[in-house]
C-alpha cells in the first residue's frame, strides 16, 4: 500500500512538473512570439460584451460595430501614448542630459569649496584630501555620465525599435479585428474540440484568469496612485518644478522590480546634500524612506487580499517570478499561482489538500 502511495505521489509530482514546466517554457518562448495575437485576443475578450449590447440595441451588423468601436479605441490608445510618451521621453532626455553639465557647474565648483574650506581648516592633510577628493570626483562624474549615457541609450534604443514596434502594433490591430468579428466562431470552435468535462474546465480557467487579472491590475493600480500621490506631495513640498509630471515618472519607475524610487530619490539626495541644500537633500531621503516603507508594507498585502493568497507566499511568487523571468515574471507567477489555488479549491484539480 505504502508502495502505490509512493507512485501515485511520483506521478502525480512528475504530472505537476512537466505542467509548470510546459508553462514556464510557453511564459519565456512561446508568448513574446505570439505577443500581437494574444493582446488581439485580449482586446476583442474585453470589448466583445460592450460591442454585443451595442449591435443588439442599434440592430447594426456586429462587424460593423466591432469596426467602429475598434478604430475608436486604438486610435485613443495611440492618441494618449504620443501625447504621453512624447512628453515623458523628452523630459527623461532632457534632465538626464543635463546631468553632466550640473556636475561641472554645480557638483564639481561645491565640492572643490568643501576641499579648500578643510584645507585652511587642517592644513595637515592636503596631500591625503586632494587624493581622496580625486577620487570622489571621479566616481561622482563617473557614475553620472554612466547613468546619463544609459538612460539616454535606452530611450534612443526604443525610438530604434520604433519600426518594429509599430509591425506588432500593425499585427495587434489586424488581428484583434479578425478575433472580435468572428470571436463567437473561433470560441465555438476550439470549444467544439473538448469533452463537456474539458470544456467547463477551460471556461473555469477563463474566468478565473479573468478575474485574476482584474484584481491583479486593481491592486498594482492601487500601489501605484499611493506612490504617485506621496511623490507629488513630496515635490511640491520641496517646490520641486513639474510636481505632478515627475511623480508620474517615478511612480513608474518604482514599479520596476530592479529600479524602483531609490535610483532617482537617491542620487538626487546626494547631490542635495553636496551642492548645500539641505532641504533637499534631507527631503529627497526622507521620501525615499516613507515611499520604499510604505511600499514593502503595502504591496504583499494589497495584492495578497486581491488575488486571494497570503502575503508570505505573494512575496514568494513575486521574487521567484523575477528571478526566472524578470519584470513578466513579477507579475505573472503570482496570477499564476492564484489560478491554481482556485481550480484546487473548486476541485478541478486537487495539488494541495
Amino acid at each position: 500500500m505504502n508502495l502505490e502511495k509512493q507512485k501515485a505521489f511520483l506521478i502525480h509530482f512528475l504530472f505537476i512538473a512537466v505542467t509548470l514546466g510546459i508553462i514556464f517554457i510557453g511564459f519565456k518562448y512561446l508568448l513574446p512570439l505570439l505577443m500581437p495575437f494574444v493582446i488581439g485576443m485580449l482586446v476583442a475578450a474585453i470589448l466583445r460584451k460592450s460591442i454585443d449590447s451595442i449591435s443588439k440595441k442599434t440592430h447594426i451588423q456586429r462587424s460593423f460595430v466591432s469596426i467602429f468601436i475598434l478604430l475608436v479605441f486604438y486610435s485613443i490608445i495611440v492618441l494618449l501614448a504620443i501625447m504621453v510618451g512624447a512628453k515623458v521621453v523628452s523630459f527623461i532626455i532632457e534632465l538626464f542630459s543635463k546631468l553632466p553639465g550640473l556636475y561641472a557647474e554645480k557638483l564639481e565648483p561645491a565640492l572643490n569649496s568643501v576641499n579648500n574650506d578643510l584645507l585652511t581648516r587642517f592644513p595637515n592633510i592636503e596631500p591625503f584630501l586632494e587624493e581622496r577628493l580625486d577620487t570622489i570626483n571621479d566616481a561622482i562624474f563617473g557614475y553620472i555620465k554612466s547613468t546619463s549615457e544609459s538612460v539616454i541609450g535606452a530611450v534612443t534604443k526604443v525610438a530604434t525599435q520604433i519600426p518594429s514596434m509599430i509591425i506588432n502594433l500593425i499585427f495587434t490591430i489586424v488581428s484583434s479585428f479578425f478575433f472580435t468579428i468572428d470571436f463567437h466562431k473561433i470560441v465555438d470552435f476550439v470549444l467544439r474540440q473538448l469533452s463537456d468535462e474539458k470544456r467547463n474546465m477551460v471556461v473555469r480557467i477563463k474566468e478565473n484568469i479573468v478575474g485574476t487579472l482584474i484584481k491583479f491590475i486593481k491592486a498594482y493600480a492601487t500601489l501605484i496612485t499611493i506612490t504617485f500621490v506621496e511623490l507629488s506631495l513630496g515635490f511640491s513640498i520641496l517646490s520641486i518644478p513639474n510636481a505632478i509630471l515627475l511623480g508620474v515618472v517615478v511612480a513608474i519607475v518604482d514599479i520596476m522590480p530592479i529600479l524602483g524610487t531609490g535610483a532617482i530619490l537617491i542620487p538626487w539626495s546626494i547631490i542635495g546634500f553636496v551642492l548645500g541644500n539641505t532641504k533637499i537633500g534631507v527631503g529627497m531621503l526622507i521620501m525615499y524612506l516613507i515611499i520604499t516603507a510604505v511600499r514593502q508594507a503595502l504591496e504583499p498585502r494589497v495584492v495578497g487580499q486581491q488575488i486571494g493568497l497570503h502575503p508570505v507566499v505573494t512575496l514568494i511568487c513575486m521574487f521567484v517570478g523575477v528571478q526566472l523571468l524578470g519584470i513578466i515574471g513579477l507579475f505573472m507567477f503570482p496570477i499564476i499561482v492564484t489560478i491554481l489555488k482556485k481550480m484546487n479549491d473548486e476541485g478541478t484539480i486537487h495539488l494541495l489538500k
